[in-house]
């Protein structure tokens, strides 16, 4: 009898500390690997995170038990239409692009009952960049977002949950636009704000000699996570409702900031970051360990740091002159 076999599409970062985690556990299953790309699937068989390579996509399915779709969103569309009709009955298949509602869609287009899909993201460190980084513990602690829709099988969601929980994530179960929307939050904004204060000191004339005093907290700031430019632009216009409406939400919250330096208010200011650093520091705790037990005391809603300092009531204004404006 033929052992069960994991098909992992797309062998960077993601793909090959799947496989890695997977080939270094105890098994009873086989771990292939496709990338269109030669040099990586080379790369994967060289670090041992696939047992062997298939250049042809459709070979690299056949059989599989589970396929995992490790590959940008933009790549997903394609590549759910390339396989739909060459699964075997029964197969499941997941992805683990940055944005779940579009994926959702394109799943619900191609994919037919017999196939069931389920939307993951597994969130890992920032410090971790490039396939030449990938390695089996990468997920241990990670939280592991699994976004099933109305009609995703059952079988489809235990299927995502163990396998987050082999390689020693934390599932958690979110609505795809909930998801997405909380995407647009905490990764697709602070890249965006970050190319925006790298243009802003670029396109200023004295660059040529500020460039020389910006240190560590430009670099951090100014840090895209994506290696492809390419891939975030198409995630972000993807998610281009839930990220508009943070960007809006952004300019609120530092149109509140500017208010408060021109009144020369140090108080407030202090009050400002002084709640910022503790809420900051209780996220980076609870990321560390795995352990959100402090979760009840971080703000629930966007502009929840501003109101506390009353910058709430501002932007509330400034929506109902908008509204008064249209």
């Amino acid at each position: 009898m033929a052992k069960p076999r994991i098909t992992i599409v797309g062998l960077g970062l993601i793909g090959n500390s799947i496989g890695l985690a997977l080939t270094q556990s105890q098994r009873n299953f086989e771990v292939i690997g496709h990338d269109k790309d030669n040099k990586a699937a080379g790369q994967s068989r060289k670090i041992k995170a696939v047992d062997k390579t298939e250049w042809n996509l459709i070979s690299a399915c056949d059989g599989a038990d589970l396929v995992v779709l490790a590959l940008p969103a933009i790549a997903i569309r394609d590549t759910l239409q390339a396989i739909a009709h060459e699964l075997k009955a029964g197969c499941v298949v997941m992805d683990t692009a940055s944005v779940k509602a579009p994926v959702q869609r394109w799943a619900d287009e191609f994919l037919t009952e017999q196939n069931p899909f389920i939307g993951t993201d597994p969130i890992v460190a920032a410090d971790a960049a490039g396939s030449d980084a990938a390695r089996a513990d990468l997920f241990q602690q990670a939280t592991w977002a699994i976004c099933p829709s109305p009609t995703t099988a059952e079988s489809a969601v235990k299927t995502a949950a163990d396998l987050a929980e082999r390689l020693g994530a934390t599932p958690l179960f979110l609505d795809a636009v909930e998801h997405d929307s909380m995407l647009a939050a905490v990764e697709h904004l602070p890249a965006l704000a970050g190319m925006a204060v790298f243009s802003n000191a670029v396109g200023s004339p004295s660059w040529t000699e500020s460039r020389r005093l910006a240190g560590g907290q430009f670099e951090a700031t100014t840090q895209l996570m994506a290696a492809d430019p390419t891939v975030f632009s198409d995630t972000i216009i993807e998610n281009q409702e839930q990220v508009l409406r943070w960007i809006d939400t952004y300019i609120d919250n530092m149109t509140a900031w500017r208010d408060l330096i021109v009144q020369g208010d140090h108080k407030a200011i202090d009050d400002a970051f002084s709640t910022a650093m503790t809420l900051r520091d209780m996220w980076l705790r609870g990321r560390a360990t795995g352990r959100w037990e402090d979760g009840d005391a971080m703000p629930t809603k966007p502009n929840m740091l501003m109101t506390m300092l009353g910058f709430g009531r501002m932007a509330e204004r400034r929506q109902e002159e908008k509204r008064r404006g249209e």
